[in-house]
């Protein structure tokens, strides 16, 4: 579970975000979305500890995170940002283990750990003694997940994951990380642009603008009752929702 309790944040003279109270529950997949600067990915960054909030405290699975105890809590956390974030001088190996040899963790385990993430991200073996630059964009976000369930963490943070793929390659892999996420239980909280991608994905899709939560709940929710007027022009900004109950 992550809990953002009255969390502000400004980067020099603007307040990115502004007293937000957010629970992100565990075994389910919560959507933040919202205009470009609206504060999306700054909530992943303070929790995961990139950056600290100037009022109010940010706790992953009951445990406030501090300077103090910010490099333990990033052990339970896996973190996935738009362009995958591989090492281009490591094999994909080394990128998926790097963090699993930093801790010193058992060879063995990591030996049996690497193909159970292969099989589960759908890569054959083959890519680990390949490097970033010789795989698709859809192969290097899939070792981008790896490399974040390697210490099979509590929580799984991901900012626009699929926004740089050509929209074939995204639609096939927004159909894998559904069933994925479906599969794992874990507690997801995904950034996107997009309100489709959101409803796809997500139980709980929290709307952002500068800084607040506008309005959060079910897709339904958000259709059916809508807060104000942004929320209803951002609507009707979004492309058509496909069916969620596939």
């Amino acid at each position: 579970m992550i809990e953002f309790d009255d969390v502000a944040h400004q980067y020099e003279h603007v307040a990115s975000v502004r007293g937000v109270t957010l629970q992100v529950r565990d075994a389910t997949t919560t959507a933040l979305i919202g205009p470009s600067g609206c504060g999306k990915s700054t909530l992943l960054k303070l929790a995961v500890g990139l950056i600290w909030p100037s009022r109010g405290t940010v706790s992953v699975e009951g445990e406030v995170v501090t300077p103090a105890n910010v490099r333990g809590i990033r052990h339970r956390i896996g973190y996935v940002i738009q362009s995958g974030g591989l090492f281009p001088h490591l094999t994909i190996a080394d990128n998926v283990t790097l963090a699993a040899r930093h801790l010193r963790r058992d060879r063995d385990w990591i030996a049996r750990r690497v193909p159970e993430l292969l099989e589960l991200v759908q890569l054959p073996p083959d890519v680990l003694a390949r490097y970033p630059i010789d795989l698709s964009g859809g192969q290097r976000q899939r070792v981008s997940l790896m490399r974040a369930l390697m210490l099979d963490p509590d929580v799984l943070l991901l900012d626009e994951p699929l926004g740089a793929l050509d929209p074939m390659v995204r639609h096939g892999l927004q159909e894998e990380l559904r069933k994925l996420f479906a599969s794992l239980r874990k507690c997801v909280l995904l950034v996107t642009h997009d309100l489709a991608e959101a409803a796809f994905f997500s139980e709980h899709i929290v709307l952002m603008r500068e800084g607040l939560i506008v309005q959060q709940g079910s897709y339904r929710d958000l259709i059916d009752r809508p807060a104000d007027d942004f929320v209803r022009a951002f609507l009707r900004a979004q492309r058509a929702i496909p069916d969620t109950d596939a």
